[in-house]
């Protein structure tokens, strides 16, 4: 299990089910764990705090040691969300018991759920917390208490986006340079990249990925030395992350991966046939000399299908979704939990 790659054991949790996974996060590596909620709780910059209930209930399935490892390994401030979520918190006087608040088992903190299932979830990740890492325990609980939503959100997206950029996947701003227009006459060709000799080619139709089976790329490997098939498939990657980010999908779901590489896969097609053809050069020469990022956004420019599929629209009407979270306004410093001087506000 550990062996997976971060994006794949994602997928693999997601398709098979996250409501019977726990077993599958036991013998998760952190990175693999962290990764999983990245992927799957993030769409840009909106978090979805039932995604992140999900994988905390795996956690929990799991057992309290990976619940109790967790809280170490993942961001503070998702811990934090997904209490705010849960319940409202408060700390008060041993044996002053709240109108219509439970009590946890130090019995100094109380809280006053938000349904019934945030109830059980708050009684696990608490008691967890208290007994395997109590440090955690009153983490999770002044966070509740005094951290700002906002602030939260923002911290959390933050080292999200900087852990998908180490997994290959671009800012959005970034992405969306994959579909900015690229003119045939534009382009540049490069040398050719190695030797050509006859027994040095991808000429074995087995050897070709059953990706690229019947695409112009399949059939222009064949002119090329056998190393570029790995090159030219990592490149082609490349574009497919950038186009799932720029399209907003869910990149922890298997049919953002398939779907995202069809549509690279079509537009470097497009690109590399309207190159061959203006040039006058081989499918293989104008591969081997033009990256797969600039023959797909020569084929987004000849093909509207292939650019971002988000509208105005469309970002409206998901911004009204209640199971995603957008901060729209920037954090003020009234927000902020802690002062100038680095210390706790008073409130």
């Amino acid at each position: 299990m550990p062996l997976l790659p971060e994006a794949e054991f994602a997928s693999t949790v997601r398709s098979s089910g996250i409501e019977e996974s726990g077993w599958l996060l036991e013998f998760a590596s952190p990175e693999q764990r962290i990764a999983a909620l990245d992927l799957d709780c993030w769409e840009d910059s909106r978090f979805s705090p039932s995604r992140l209930f999900e994988w905390i209930d795996a956690m929990i399935e799991a057992g309290p040691e990976t619940l109790a490892a967790c809280f170490d390994e993942l961001d503070p401030e998702l811990w934090v969300l997904a209490m705010k979520q849960m319940g409202d918190f408060s700390v008060l006087g041993l044996g002053v018991v709240p109108p219509g608040e439970g009590a946890t088992e130090d019995g100094m903190v109380f809280y006053c759920a938000h349904s019934a299932e945030s109830e059980d979830r708050i009684r696990e990740i608490l008691s967890t917390a208290l007994y395997y890492a109590p440090a955690h325990y009153w983490r999770l609980v002044y966070g509740a208490i005094l951290e700002s939503t906002a602030e939260s959100e923002w911290l959390a997206a933050r080292w999200q986006q900087n852990r998908l950029g180490d997994l290959g996947f671009p800012a959005r701003e970034q992405a969306m340079r994959a579909c900015k227009p690229l003119e045939i006459d534009e382009t540049r060709m490069l040398e050719l990249r190695g030797e050509t000799e006859p027994n040095a080619l991808v000429t074995n139709a087995s050897q070709v990925p059953t990706q690229l089976s019947g695409s112009l790329v399949g059939r222009a490997l064949a002119e090329l030395p056998a190393q570029r098939l790995n090159e030219v498939m990592s490149d082609i990657l490349v574009v497919a992350n950038a186009l799932a980010v720029a399209d907003r999908l869910l990149l922890a779901e298997h049919e953002t991966i398939e779907q995202s590489f069809a549509k690279a896969l079509r537009g470097i097609d497009r690109g590399l046939a309207e190159l061959a053809r203006a040039k006058n050069q081989s499918l293989g020469r104008v591969l081997d000399a033009t990256p797969p990022l600039d023959l797909f956004r020569v084929g987004a420019t000849l093909d509207s299908e292939l650019r971002p599929r988000n509208t105005l629209g469309d970002l409206a009407e998901e911004k009204e979704d209640p199971d995603w979270n957008l901060e729209t306004e920037p954090i003020s410093e009234e927000d902020r939990t802690l002062g100038a001087d680095g210390r706790l506000k008073q409130s």
